[in-house]
């Protein structure tokens, strides 16, 4: 707070080191954590951003599909306690191309659920929009 961070990233998700009770299911557990992440961010006006991998079998027989906030291990969790949801796709890891689902919106008029076409240009390593018929850049944060 002290140098005027406006978010946090909590990223991956599973190198956190987590506090599951014995008692608490991975379902329970993930729940109680991201609760804690929302009222932490809300309580010192940041936007909190949890960065995790899918677990469960997103290439099923060879043939790639796009993640859900399902296939992440705490799965329900993960797609009910967010107001945003956002996966990234590359279907083909040898291809320079990127998709972006906005898969969850909670709130009408703060966005829209859709998808972005994205492509890496190594030249000056940022990520161009391919299905707007623009130019349009994003700049790759580092």
């Amino acid at each position: 707070m002290r140098y005027g961070i406006r978010g946090v990233i909590y990223d991956p998700w599973n190198e956190i080191e987590h506090d599951k009770q014995k008692w608490e299911s991975t379902t329970e557990y993930t729940n109680r954590a991201l609760r804690q992440v929302i009222k932490f961010g809300r309580r010192h006006g940041l936007a909190s951003f949890i960065l995790a991998h899918p677990t469960k079998d997103v290439g099923k027989d060879g043939k790639a599909r796009v993640p859900t906030l399902y296939d992440i291990d705490g799965s329900s969790a993960f797609f009910n306690k967010p107001d945003f949801g956002i996966t990234v796709h590359r279907p083909d890891p040898h291809i320079d191309r990127t998709e972006v689902h906005v898969k969850k919106v909670r709130f009408e008029g703060t966005g829209s659920m859709g998808k972005a076409v994205l492509a890496f240009n190594r030249d000056n390593s940022r990520f161009e929009l391919l299905n707007a018929g623009s130019n349009q850049q994003m700049d790759l944060m580092t």
